[in-house]
This record gives C-alpha cells, sequence and structure tokens, in this order.
C-alpha cells in the first residue's frame, strides 16, 4: 500500500540527515552549502511526518447561542473528531486524547465522527478500548471513513465498540438529555457522503431547548430543513487542510461551502446558522501534519435565556 510506503520509507531520512551532518563536516565551498541547504529544506517534512502528528493541543472558545448572553448559564463541552485510529501508528491514541480532556473537567464529550482509517476489523476493540474511560457523557457520530466513502464499512464494529464504551449515538435522532442541569437536545445526523440522512425527527422537538446537532461533514448545513432551528452544529471532516500550506489551504479543505475550521456562521434559507468545525486529531492520505497539530476544541457554550 503506498500510504505504508510513504510512512515507512520516510525513515529514509534519518540516515540521510546523519550522512549530511557527515559531509558538511568533509567538504567546503559551495558543496557544503548544497549539502545545509538540502538538509535544512529537508526539515519541514521530518517535522510534518516525526513532531507535528505526536502533539495534542487544546484550543478554547466560547460561543454564545442564539438568545443567550455573557451572563445566561453556561455548559463546557469537549468536542473533537477524526482520530483515523488504523493504518498510521503515529496517530494520536484514543488514550492520550480521553486524559487529556478528563483533566478538563467538561460537562460533555463530543466526537464528530471518522475515527477509523482502514483498520483490521478485529483490533477495533483493542483500538477503541478506551473509549468508556472519559469522565463526562459521551456522544458520537460515523464519519464517510467509517461508513466506507472510502473504505470497508465499519459500522457495525464501530457502533459495538461505541456501544460498550457507553457512547451515545444520536444518527438520524435526537436525544433529550440533561448536560450540567440543564436541558439539552443532543441531535444528530449520518454521514453526508452515504446519503442516509433523515431530520424527519426535528418535526416534533420541543420548543425553547437548545438543540446541539452533531455531524461529522459541516457541509450538512446545506441541507438541513430550515424549519430546524438547531442552535449550533458540531462538526469535523476538514482536518484544517491537516498540511496547512499558505496559499494552497482552501483547495486541500473537502467542503463545497467555505468551511475550514472553528466557528463560521452559514446563511441558509432559515437563516443564520452557527457551525462550529473541529480540525482533528488524526491523519489520511499522507502519515503528516503541518501547520495545523491534532487538537481538540473546549467550547464554553453560553446558552440561551
Amino acid at each position: 500500500m503506498l500510504k505504508l510506503m510513504i510512512f515507512w520509507g520516510s525513515f529514509a531520512w534519518f540516515p540521510f540527515a546523519l550522512a549530511c551532518f557527515w559531509l558538511a563536516l568533509r567538504t567546503a565551498g559551495r558543496m557544503r552549502l548544497a549539502i545545509i541547504t538540502a538538509l535544512v529544506l529537508s526539515l519541514p517534512l521530518a517535522w510534518a511526518r516525526f513532531v507535528e502528528p505526536h502533539l495534542l493541543f487544546v484550543h478554547r472558545e466560547t460561543i454564545i447561542l442564539p438568545g443567550g448572553s455573557e451572563t445566561s448559564p453556561v455548559i463546557r463541552i469537549a468536542l473533537f473528531s477524526d482520530i483515523h485510529l488504523g493504518v498510521f501508528p503515529n496517530a494520536v491514541p484514543l488514550e492520550r486524547i480521553v486524559r487529556r480532556i478528563n483533566s478538563e473537567k467538561v460537562d460533555a464529550v463530543f466526537l464528530a465522527g471518522d475515527l477509523s482509517y482502514r483498520p483490521e476489523t478485529d483490533r477495533i476493540p483493542e483500538i477503541f478500548s478506551a473509549m468508556g474511560d472519559f469522565d463526562a457523557p459521551l456522544y458520537a457520530v460515523l464519519g464517510n471513513h467509517d461508513v466506507g466513502y472510502p473504505g470497508n464499512n465499519l459500522t457495525d464494529a464501530l457502533m459495538t465498540a461505541l456501544g460498550e464504551g457507553g457512547a451515545a449515538v444520536p444518527q438520524n435522532r435526537a436525544l433529550d438529555t440533561e448536560i450540567s442541569g440543564h436541558r439539552i437536545i443532543v441531535a444528530g445526523a449520518s454521514d453526508l457522503w452515504q446519503r442516509r440522512q433523515d431530520f424527519s425527527f426535528s418535526s416534533s422537538l420541543p420548543d425553547g431547548v437548545p438543540v446541539l446537532l452533531l455531524t461529522h461533514n459541516p457541509d450538512t448545513a446545506l441541507y438541513v430543513p430550515d424549519d430546524f432551528a438547531y442552535d449550533l452544529m458540531l462538526a469535523g471532516h476538514t482536518h484544517g487542510g491537516q498540511v496547512r500550506i499558505p496559499f494552497l489551504v482552501k483547495h486541500m479543505i473537502p467542503t463545497i461551502w467555505e468551511f475550514d475550521k472553528e466557528l463560521h456562521v452559514y446563511p441558509s434559507g432559515g437563516g443564520d446558522r452557527l457551525v462550529y468545525v473541529t480540525s482533528g486529531t488524526g491523519m489520511v492520505g499522507v502519515p503528516m501534519r503541518f501547520n495545523m497539530p491534532p487538537r481538540i476544541d473546549l467550547l464554553t457554550l453560553h446558552l440561551p435565556e
């Protein structure tokens, strides 16, 4: 597989770097300059392959939901996505993500899909065994890589892992629940590329209760019925570009609308909608992240008064 060839072949950078050091000490003039230049030019690739994918940052943001204010009640949630556990051993392990989120003592945790990236099916229980270690309630949906777009359809195995981990999976349905003592509707949509999204549940939602809509692809906002007045959509999918090169970022974001990362205001037929996009912790395509390290988003949400 080409992806694994890139993964393992990249270790050739270390003998390359040693050879550059050795030759730079034993040459002079233009040859030494050429060798040092080659080494310096290789450093961003080495960083993107061997360093940045192992970092894990926390981004904090405060969002005032429609009808709320700076003094209205708040809930604190953690949002992460695109962990893509499987073929790349350098992806941030779930255990580390769980420990980091637990240290923040949030009120709820939201996982916005793409748990997997071509893992061996029989290893899924092991890879996701930490799912049940969150100290706060976990809500999760699946993403395109989980349901076979592209790759194998791992829906059954992943739903089993989520169930064993105690996660609530609100795909194409709504859960009337409490988060930190506040009544909240946690709704969800299945992956957009699967073309099975069903928002018929929205017609029976109670009035006056904040609605958080969890999905994988933020382009779901283009297809939500105008009369479904959710307060905030939580999504992932974009990776923030993953390899974020200035001037090329827009070409590396896999969305129709201009979703990238963090908070967006989408002008739907039903009015402006808030959509928050997390940039994920894992990788697809190449085993690298550059200028977009793995990250968890901690959101303080001011609820409607």
